[in-house]
């Protein structure tokens, strides 16, 4: 299974369908599709899954958070993706992210190392991020890959670079359980200073953590499974694919948590929700 997938909803480069059609080709039988800020992918992911019996979808999403000393990443899985509060406050997120790129493009062109913002909006096909500037600053010759783009420019310390509002983790995550989903860390090794945030998400019902993610080593899989074990959470994980084409990138079927993993975060959100949670598939109940 792969519980960490983007779309063209958010920063990925295949449209729900075209992703269905490649995991399909893949012994994956269960997904999640987690867009940033985003549930617009979910609703085509599941109706591309009617061509193949064997693929279930989970609808999800993928929150950025910050406090005052760590930006993280919050996944919710089983989310009610028509829940007014929740659509409510993407749409204030989208409208951000926006405001926040263009900032960006502006720098880039102080810099000298100007793009066109209607080839970035192109190339999004719906919600705009770094990776679409990017792709732009690749095609306009001034960095050779999107990495380069990254490092020297979009990333945390990158000279273009702008950061945008976030919710707190808390309130993230509230944001969660309020559309009748539940809550995983996403790719822990990103967290500046983790532990307190995991002490502070699971008073708050965090059910898990990525451990089986990216391509992390033995030793820093261990420490995340630590950690899983020490709080009672759930060993996740996934791919956290955008179908970049990177050299390095890590592609749907390749890597994710035990089979039944799936089956713990069913529990967990009957556990949260009651047993008649409406989001769960109903293959998965």
């Amino acid at each position: 299974m792969d519980l960490h997938l983007h779309t063209t909803a958010s920063d990925g480069t295949l449209t729900p369908t075209q992703l269905i059609d490649q995991i399909s080709s893949t012994t994956l039988q269960t997904i999640a599709i987690t867009d940033h800020d985003s549930t617009e992918g979910v609703a085509e992911a599941i109706e591309a899954t009617n061509a193949y019996s064997n693929l279930t979808v989970i609808p999800g999403i993928e929150l950025g958070t910050e406090n005052e000393d760590s930006e993280l990443h919050l996944l919710g899985y089983f989310i009610d993706i028509e829940h007014p509060e929740l659509q409510k406050t993407l749409e204030q997120f989208r409208s951000g992210r926006v405001d926040t790129a263009r900032a960006m493009v502006k720098k880039l062109e102080e810099i000298k190392r100007p793009v066109s913002w209607e080839r970035i909006v192109e190339m999004a096909g719906g919600s705009v991020g770094r990776p679409h500037i990017a792709r732009a600053m690749v095609e306009a010759g001034h960095v050779d890959t999107v990495a380069e783009a990254f490092d020297r420019f979009l990333g945390e310390k990158g000279i273009a670079r702008v950061p945008r509002p976030k919710l707190h983790p808390v309130e993230a995550l509230k944001l969660i359980h309020s559309a009748g989903g539940i809550g995983s860390i996403a790719h822990p090794r990103t967290v500046r200073i983790l532990n307190p945030l995991v002490v502070e998400l699971v008073e708050e019902g965090v059910v898990g953590i990525e451990v089986y993610a990216e391509k992390y080593n033995s030793d820093r899989r261990d420490s995340y499974i630590d950690i899983a074990t020490r709080f009672d959470l759930v060993p996740t994980g996934g791919t956290d694919y955008h179908a970049l084409g990177a050299q390095n990138e890590t592609v749907p079927g390749t890597n994710g948590p035990p089979p039944h993993t799936v089956e713990k975060l069913v529990a967990r959100a009957k556990q949260k929700h009651g047993p008649s949670v409406g989001s769960i598939p109903s293959g998965l109940a």
